[in-house]
């Protein structure tokens, strides 16, 4: 009873600090007040004095043809230098979703790019999740008040504040975990309502290959043309819900703007040389032609599919049920497929609905071929949530047929993919990639990673395209991700007659429960290519002669994560629904 007390004391005395109506009202003039009237571009109102773009051109196609077009966009750096390009050349609107925004260099980077943007007069509006954005309320006092034309809202914000101390996520664990656990993951950013970028990354250096330590396998798609439309739909629908707060409107930035206590960012500080030189090279027509318009696929459909907010606070299932969109649509996806399944997940601890429907198609269409790539726990940034998936080996091998291929830390084609020289300090690399191929005809690429939390506590989106020549492409790079320089082959152990058989019967017990999954003996593990021998399947009678078993955790060189891992998996599989 005194601990209920306790945390009553707590919600009250936080309840008590949110400022009244008439102080928010206060708030809000004096934002208004406070942000910079500048316009830098009085003399083309038309244009906005925006620079000129290979987009425009293909978006005129797209119009004429009534066809869209895409480009996937699997290089950080090449995704960062778009975005660049397409804030320069808009000329109205500038639309941004996204789950994090860190103000690192990349962060950074955008933000000035922005604020530029709005000084030509094009309305900039981002919409950002509150739980690992920024997290600094003078910076975002800042941010509130920087342009007329530059607005910031935060979508479901703890307890109406814009940052949450560690006091705060206590107190929300503690009373209102439902409430806190449900987070917008969507990711698009949309230029002009012509041209939209959907996909997995974030606003942070390791999205776009430019962290020292740690950088992630990712992937977005440029679409240009009718498919906008869909995208400024969704965004608007976030927009004006109410669960996205303009930034002025929560408790501790308001008092900030109340106390003059504003960060003062210098917004024309020189970057490093790096930076500048991507940012020079992002008005240059003739390279973004080549690298993003050249390589464009006029695409024979594409639809934009984003859930509701609703979704999330609906309280009735009927209704609820209406507003999954992603997840009801990547059901059908599954199983519709007749040839093959090719999927691409950072985190392999598959929801129940994708379970099941990957179950069914398995057990109707046993001969598909059902391939995921996915992380190791050597190149995973969340092991907890490999811990899960690690627990669950077995069943997806047996149940459902799954090809998995685990990602390593320090992959073969690295300086490909992430333009990292060697000699450099040995940075790692991880999978956040989400993809899903259909019989080489119909992709997804969207922020879904198949798992409950997708399923049912964020809010996802994604573009569904039919074209064989993208599915051929998108498949050539996850294909690529998943060669034996590259990845791990997860596959059952050789298995040892009569032991085995009482082993794995000992071990499906212990693998159901919750908690106390302590039986270690494992039914799979990591397998290498062995030298000089020929890639074949885990099915085929020469599979141990020519691949050689390396480990549940190979590469992984701290022994404490993978003790933690172990714990994880024997002890928090009641946690799996959180993670």
């Amino acid at each position: 009873m005194p601990n209920y007390f306790l945390l009553l004391v707590v919600l009250v005395l936080l309840n008590g600090c949110h400022p009244s109506p008439e102080i928010i009202k206060k708030v809000n003039h004096l934002t208004y007040s406070k942000k910079d009237k500048t316009n830098t571009c009085q003399n083309d109102s038309k244009n906005r004095c925006a620079i000129d773009t290979p987009l425009k051109g293909l978006y005129l196609e797209s119009q004429q043809r009534q066809r869209d077009y895409v480009t996937l966009l699997e290089y950080g750096e090449e995704s960062l230098l778009l975005r660049l390009h397409m804030i320069k050349a808009a000329t109205k609107s500038i639309d941004i979703q996204t789950f994090i925004w860190v103000n690192d260099t990349a962060g950074n980077l955008v933000l000035t790019e922005l604020l530029a943007a709005a000084k030509r007069g094009v309305k900039v509006r981002i919409i950002i999740d509150q739980l690992f954005s920024i997290g600094n309320s003078w910076f975002l006092a800042e941010l509130a008040t920087l342009h007329q034309n530059l607005t910031i809202k935060m979508f479901n914000p703890t307890f109406n504040e814009g940052h949450t101390s560690g006091f705060d996520l206590v107190s929300a664990l503690a009373c209102c975990m439902a409430r806190l656990n449900r987070r917008m993951h969507n990711k698009l950013f949309l230029v002009d309502n012509k041209y939209g970028i959907n996909g997995g990354r974030n606003y942070n250096d390791r999205y776009f290959d430019w962290d020292a330590t740690y950088n992630y396998r990712d992937r977005d798609a440029l679409a240009i043309g009718n498919v906008a439309i869909e995208m400024k739909h969704s965004f608007t629908e976030f927009w004006k819900s109410p669960w996205v707060v303009p930034l002025e409107n929560l408790d501790d930035i308001a008092y900030r703007i109340l106390k003059n206590e504003e960060k003062k960012s210098n917004w024309k500080k020189p970057f490093e040389n790096k930076v500048m030189k991507l940012n020079l090279k992002s008005y240059d027509y003739t390279t973004i032609k080549e690298t993003f318009i050249d390589n464009a696929i006029e695409v024979d459909e594409i639809e934009y599919f984003s859930d509701s907010p609703k979704k999330l606070f609906e309280k009735s299932k009927t209704v609820k049920n209406l507003y999954k969109q992603m997840s009801l649509k990547i059901k059908q996806l599954i199983l519709s497929a007749n040839s093959s399944l090719l999927m691409q997940t950072p985190y392999l601890v598959l929801s129940k609905k994708a379970y099941r429907a990957l179950k069914s198609l398995h057990k109707k269409k046993p001969a598909i071929d059902i391939s995921v790539s996915t992380n190791s726990l050597s190149s995973t940034d969340a092991f907890y949530v490999y811990a899960i998936s690690y627990k669950h080996k077995k069943k997806y091998l047996k149940k459902i047929g799954l090809n998995i291929f685990e990602y390593k830390q320090y992959p073969a084609h690295k300086n490909e993919m992430f333009g990292v020289k060697s000699g450099k300090i040995k940075t790692r690399f991880g999978l956040h990639a989400k993809s899903i191929v259909i019989d080489n005809q119909i992709s997804l690429i969207g922020s879904h990673n198949f798992d409950h939390r997708s399923d049912v506590l964020n809010t996802e989106s994604g573009l569904i395209i039919k074209s064989n020549q993208l599915a051929s492409k998108l498949t050539a790079y996850i294909k690529d991700d998943m060669k034996p320089e590259n990845a791990w082959v997860i596959s059952a152990k050789k298995q040892i007659p009569v032991l085995s058989f009482f082993s794995g019967l000992v071990a499906n017990v212990s693998r159901k429960l919750p908690i106390l999954d302590i039986w270690p003996f494992r039914y799979s593990s990591s397998f290498q290519l062995r030298p000089g021998k020929r890639q074949v399947s885990k099915n085929h009678p020469n599979f141990y002669k020519n691949y050689k078993n390396v480990g549940s955790f190979p590469d992984v060189e701290l022994s404490s994560k993978q003790i933690q891992t172990i714990i994880i998996s024997a002890f928090a599989g009641f946690a799996e629904p959180f993670m």
